[in-house]
C-alpha cells in the first residue's frame, strides 16, 4: 500500500459556519438521479454519472424502485432512512477471508482537481442491519483517470486519500457516520471511487449481533449504506470544517447504565417505573442491556395480563434541537413497542408518549456533569397506566 502522510493533512477541527454556498464537485452525490427502473441489486449505474469500477457491481437503493429489495427506506440487507432526499448506495466495505468480494462507486468530478489546492471531502455511512461485520477503513479516493475493469476482484488495493481521522469501526446501525477530510490535489484528478482499499490484515472489524426484529439472513461482510457525497474547494485561508467534534458531542457513544432497584414494599407501578433502556446520541436500537429490560418488563405484563403501560421516549437537549435527531425520541418509544410485540405482548397494551427533552430522568446527580446528564437522559421509561 502506498504511502500517504506526505500529502494528507489532517483535516483541522473548525466550527465557524461559512455563509458562502460552496461548489460540490460531485454531481448527484445524493443518487437523487436516478432511473425508476431500478429492479435487482447491483443497479449503481442506474443512478446518474454513478458506476462500478470492477467487476462487482455497488448497489442502489431508491424510494423508486420496483422491487422491495432494492427500496428505501426498507430493503433487502435492512431499514434506514436516506441522509439526503430518499437514494442511497450501498457497498460490501469488509469480508472476513474475503468470502465476499468488495464493492465501490465511482463518479467523474465536474471539474479537475487543481495541483496544491485543497478540497473538503465528505460523505456519509451507516451499516446495514444484516451485516456480520463491522469495520474500518472506509474512504475516498481521488485519481485522474477511471478504475476500469469487468474482473470480480477481490479489493482494489490504492491510497486512501480521505478517511475518518482516528480511523473508527463503524457500528451505527441506525443512523449516519461520517466520514470527513482535507485532500491536497496532486493535480487533474478526475475521479472519486470510495469503497475500503486496504488489505484485510490492516482492517479492524467486530462480529455484529442482529437485531431481534430484522428478517433474513445475516451476510459474512460489512455492508454500509453511502450517501451524500461532496467535495468542496477550499479558499486560501479557509479552514476544513469536518464537525467532528460536534459529531462526538451530538452523537456520542457514552451509554448509561443503571440497574434497577428494588424493594418488597414496592407497588407494581413503582417496579416498572424503575426500568429504563438507554442509548447513544441518536439511536434508538437496542443494546444487550435495553433487550434485559424489555424481557423483565415482558415478565411483568404477561403475569399481570390486565395491565397497561406507557412507553416514553425521551432525548437529551442537544438531540432536541438536532434536525437530524429531535425526532429520534418518538422512533425510542415505537421501536420498543415493536420489540415488546417480538417477546409476544400484544400492541394495544402500550400506549406511546413523545416527551423529546421535557422530562429529566429523575436520578440525574448533582455533580454530573454535561456528558453525563445527556447520557442519563438519553432513554426509554416506563409508566402503568392506572
Amino acid at each position: 500500500m502506498k504511502r500517504i502522510l506526505s500529502f494528507l493533512p489532517v483535516c483541522l477541527l473548525s466550527f465557524a459556519l461559512t455563509a458562502q454556498d460552496k461548489e460540490n464537485l460531485v454531481e448527484n452525490g445524493s443518487f437523487e438521479e436516478a432511473s425508476n427502473k431500478l429492479r435487482r441489486l447491483g443497479g449503481i449505474e442506474y443512478a446518474e454519472g454513478w458506476s462500478s469500477p470492477t467487476g462487482v457491481t455497488a448497489d442502489l437503493f431508491s424510494a423508486y424502485a420496483k422491487m422491495p429489495d432494492v427500496m428505501t427506506p426498507e430493503n433487502v440487507y435492512g431499514k434506514e432512512d436516506a441522509k439526503d432526499g430518499d437514494n442511497y448506495a450501498g457497498i460490501v466495505v469488509y469480508s472476513y477471508n474475503d468470502k465476499e468480494k468488495r464493492q465501490y462507486i465511482t463518479t467523474k468530478l465536474t471539474t479537475p482537481m487543481k495541483k496544491g489546492m485543497r478540497y473538503k471531502v465528505m460523505f456519509y455511512a451507516s451499516l446495514a442491519e444484516l451485516s456480520k461485520y463491522s469495520s474500518n477503513k472506509l474512504a475516498a479516493h481521488f485519481s485522474k483517470k477511471p478504475f476500469s475493469t469487468k474482473e470480480k476482484v477481490a479489493a482494489i488495493i490504492e491510497d486512501s486519500h480521505v478517511l475518518h481521522p482516528e480511523e473508527e469501526v463503524f457500528t451505527g446501525m441506525y443512523g449516519w457516520d461520517l466520514v470527513c477530510g482535507e485532500y491536497v490535489a496532486q493535480g487533474g484528478e478526475k475521479f472519486i471511487t470510495i469503497g475500503n482499499f486496504t488489505p484485510n490484515n490492516d482492517v479492524k472489524n467486530e462480529r455484529n449481533k442482529k437485531p431481534r426484529e430484522v428478517k433474513g439472513q445475516q451476510i459474512i461482510a460489512a455492508y454500509y449504506y453511502i450517501d451524500a457525497i461532496s467535495v468542496e474547494l477550499l479558499d486560501q485561508d479557509e479552514q476544513c470544517d469536518c464537525p467532528y467534534k460536534d459529531a462526538q458531542e451530538q452523537v456520542s457513544a457514552t451509554i448509561y447504565q443503571r440497574s434497577p432497584v428494588f424493594s418488597d414494599k414496592m407497588s407494581l407501578a413503582e417496579r416498572i417505573n424503575e426500568h429504563n433502556v438507554f442509548y447513544a446520541s441518536g439511536r434508538y436500537n437496542l443494546t444487550i442491556a435495553g433487550d434485559e429490560t424489555l424481557n423483565a418488563i415482558a415478565k411483568i405484563m404477561n403475569e399481570n395480563p390486565e395491565i397497561k403501560v406507557k412507553i416514553i421516549g425521551h432525548t437529551d437537549d442537544v438531540e432536541a434541537v438536532s434536525e437530524n435527531m429531535k425526532a429520534v425520541s418518538k422512533k425510542r418509544a415505537e421501536y420498543i413497542r415493536s420489540e415488546m410485540v417480538n417477546k409476544d405482548v400484544d400492541a394495544s397494551r402500550f400506549i406511546i408518549e413523545d416527551a423529546e427533552n421535557a422530562k429529566s430522568a429523575p436520578f440525574l446527580g448533582d455533580y454530573d456533569d454535561e456528558q453525563l446528564v445527556n447520557a442519563k437522559n438519553r432513554r426509554v421509561s416506563f409508566q402503568l397506566v392506572e
